[in-house]
């Protein structure tokens, strides 16, 4: 939805025109004013899909609330909130998806009441469960204030796809921001980079690795298989960091500094790196909310503590067996890694083919993102590896899909991901920004650029949904 021609035009426009008005007026109680306008448009975002949703969603605020401002009194009612977020969680996400998949496996026709989810509703309960353990754990005190919890949990840039921003975070930006005209333009700047690489890379990406992955069952070559698996390993990192720039500067123009969502996940040399690196505001809550409650590295048995974490971080994203088996294969990497690491095995194996090791296991698990069940990543599988092909019944090979512009937009997005978000780059490019006419003359050039194309692009296609809209 930030990608569409009626957010950056219609709503957007709208809500930050208001916003800025309100802003700079002197008037009594404008910090409430403020807040009540963020969550109106936040209630009216959710709407534009499910207007219905939207009671779900009230009533997750309600319940959340409710249960902060009474463990002011009583602390433990903590655990009875927590629990009841989790059982919504288990009962409106898991359990419709196990009935699916019982119902495949079992040619069974069970049934289960669809109740209509508000846009984001795992990100939602997230930051929901983060409040209330905060609270539990000293970290912050319940908030009385109920526009101000309404606000942290509606809040419409982030609880699509994330950055999953706790509550502390922004604990003093919910009573009182601050914006000025540098913190507007920087989040302007953000959006349309963000913008850019959704709609001019990601989107354009996906026509050749729709292509190909439509063609799983048919006969397609070895080449044309990896091809795709490798396009669709690029779509997906510049589809998510794509909406995370796009959160992260829609907050900035509202007065609020959201972390970090990646940091170069495809240089890691190992998947514990990939997982310090990929969707970090994700990997930070697996690790601050449930890792480190079931004991860390310190009691127990770490490795137990860890195959739970990727068990549920393989159901959070899915509770089909795909889904499932794609956490556990990431698990097992890093309790192999940690093994290896503390017999002092694990350095000694050279970079490039850890490198290699993370980028293959990496790039096998996404398949997952892109087929719809088990049977079709076993047939993909078989197509990376040649097995039962028939190459006679042929129709395209893989550099039929290896275009001039598919070349392009990898080595662009390689130049992209390798040097400009290099700390050295990024630094040269802050002191000519503070410093050179030229530099900023040329930048908002290339932005206004990238920012007029994206438009075409969206204008000329059908709408692309993000793929993290999923979950």
């Amino acid at each position: 939805m930030l990608n569409s021609i009626s957010f950056i035009f219609l709503f957007l426009p709208i809500v930050v025109t208001l916003y800025y008005l309100v802003y700079n007026l002197n008037i009594r109680h404008k910090d409430l004013i403020l807040n009540s306008i963020l969550i109106i448009f936040s209630l009216l975002f959710f709407a534009w899909l499910n207007v219905n949703a939207i009671f779900n969603l009230i009533f997750i605020v309600l319940w959340n609330y409710l249960i902060g401002i009474s463990a002011l009194k009583w602390k433990k009612i903590i655990h009875f909130g927590i629990a009841g977020n989790i059982l919504l969680f288990i009962y409106l996400k898991i359990v419709p998806s196990f009935i699916t998949f019982l119902n495949e496996i079992t040619s069974s026709n069970f049934k289960i009441e669809q109740i209509l989810l508000p846009l984001g509703f795992s990100f939602i309960i997230f930051h929901c469960i983060s409040y209330l353990m905060d609270i539990y754990n000293g970290k912050v005190k319940a908030n009385k204030n109920i526009l101000e919890i309404t606000l942290y949990i509606t809040f419409f840039p982030k609880l699509i796809q994330g950055p999953i921003v706790k509550y502390y975070e922004i604990e003093n930006e919910l009573k009182s921001r601050q914006v000025d005209f540098t913190m507007l333009l920087d989040g302007i700047e953000r959006f349309i980079i963000g913008l850019g690489k959704k709609v001019l890379i990601a989107d354009v990406l996906a026509i050749t690795v729709n292509d190909i992955f439509a063609n799983t069952y048919g006969v397609m070559d070895v080449g044309t298989a990896w091809l795709g698996s490798i396009l669709f390993t690029l779509q997906i990192y510049l589809d998510f960091s794509g909406y995370s720039d796009m959160a992260i500067g829609l907050g900035k123009i509202f007065g609020f500094r959201f972390p970090e969502n990646f940091n170069l996940p495809y240089s890691s040399t190992s998947i514990s790196e990939f997982w310090r690196r990929w969707h970090i505001s994700l990997g930070t809550w697996f690790r601050e909310y449930l890792y480190f409650p079931l004991g860390g590295s310190k009691t127990g048995n770490v490795y137990l503590n860890l195959f739970i974490v990727f068990l549920i971080t393989g159901i959070w994203h899915g509770s089909t067996s795909i889904f499932i088996l794609w956490g556990l294969t990431h698990g097992f990497c890093v309790i192999s890694e940690k093994f290896l690491i503390k017999k002092g095995w694990f350095e000694k194996i050279p970079k490039i083919l850890r490198w290699f090791y993370t980028m293959f296991v990496v790039n096998i698990g996404w398949i997952v993102f892109k087929v719809n069940n088990f049977d079709m990543f076993k047939t993909y599988l078989k197509n990376m590896l040649g097995i039962d092909q028939n190459l006679d019944q042929l129709s395209y090979s893989w550099n039929f899909f290896l275009s001039t512009r598919i070349v392009i937009l990898c080595i662009a997005s390689i130049i992209g991901m390798i040097f400009l978000n290099n700390p050295k780059i990024i630094n040269q490019f802050m002191k000519w920004n503070q410093k050179s006419c030229l530099f900023n003359i040329l930048k908002y050039i290339v932005l206004l650029l990238i920012f007029i194309t994206a438009i075409s692009g969206i204008i000329s296609n059908t709408y692309n949904p993000f793929i993290y809209f999923q979950f």
